[in-house]
């Protein structure tokens, strides 16, 4: 099976490492971490690049049509809201967004949500491939799609609005470790802004298993989207994140 992979670049040493081992034969195009800055930008970036995958089949540049899209995303700020599915079946988990993907779940990022109030997460590839190590507007997107998913729109509205100041309502600081690429130096950088923002640290081992599924193929109903010709994506509030509505 042939697989064409787009994802942002803080994947890159997982998704890499994965592809070179797996039985698939892998394309990765890799799209810079600061398009999640404005989420509209990282939709049109998606789409673009979707639509040059098929420019590039009929121009002959790229002679082996993919069996699959996958995209290295969650739902992100609803980035991926409106991606549609013209011949080649497009798939994407079922996730928040990329914290969801290195932790290995949807339901392990939320434990992790409501066992720990106000942490803000790190890893190597944030970390490797952001200028600023606290992106405010992305953190205040993702804290609202947790509280939509939690308490409903509105009041996600409302939260976010009494969180007047982001810094003093977290006290934590979350880096997740990687069994690919996890050097000391990073992880000395978190706890250098830990100690900095007197934040708690919390570490906690990744798990790739979703980064692994995405290569080897293997995508279960529950975990991911699977969008069929004329389908688009659209977000879901009922715990699955994402669904698949025709495209009118």
């Amino acid at each position: 099976m042939r697989i064409h992979i787009i994802a942002c670049r803080i994947f890159a040493r997982e998704l890499s490492y994965y592809a070179s081992k797996c039985d698939n034969q892998i394309d990765i195009t890799w799209l810079g971490r600061g398009l999640h800055n404005t989420p509209e930008k990282l939709r049109e970036r998606i789409i673009y690049t979707i639509d040059d995958i098929y420019r590039q089949l009929e121009d002959n540049e790229l002679e082996r049509r993919p069996d699959y899209i996958v995209l290295g995303y969650g739902l992100c700020s609803k980035a991926v809201a409106g991606v549609k599915c013209k011949e080649i079946p497009v798939v994407v988990p079922r996730t928040d967004d990329c914290i969801a993907l290195f932790m290995g779940s949807q339901e392990r990022y939320m434990e992790e949500f409501n066992t720990v109030k106000g942490a803000y997460w790190l890893n190597s590839g944030w970390i490797e491939q952001s200028a600023r190590l606290f992106d405010i507007d992305d953190f205040k997107r993702r804290r609202w799609l947790e509280y939509a998913e939690k308490f409903g729109e509105d009041n996600a509205d409302y939260l976010i609005e009494v969180e007047s100041s982001w810094e003093k309502n977290y006290s934590t600081l979350g880096y997740i470790h990687s069994d690919v690429h996890d050097p000391a130096e990073n992880l000395e950088m978190a706890r250098v802004q830990a100690r900095e923002k007197e934040w708690t640290l919390r570490e906690v081992d990744g798990d790739d298993r979703l980064l692994r599924m995405m290569v080897d193929g293997t995508w279960n109903e529950s975990e991911f989207l699977v969008l069929k010709p004329g389908e688009v994506i659209a977000p879901d509030y009922t715990g699955l994140k994402l669904c698949a509505v025709r495209d009118e």
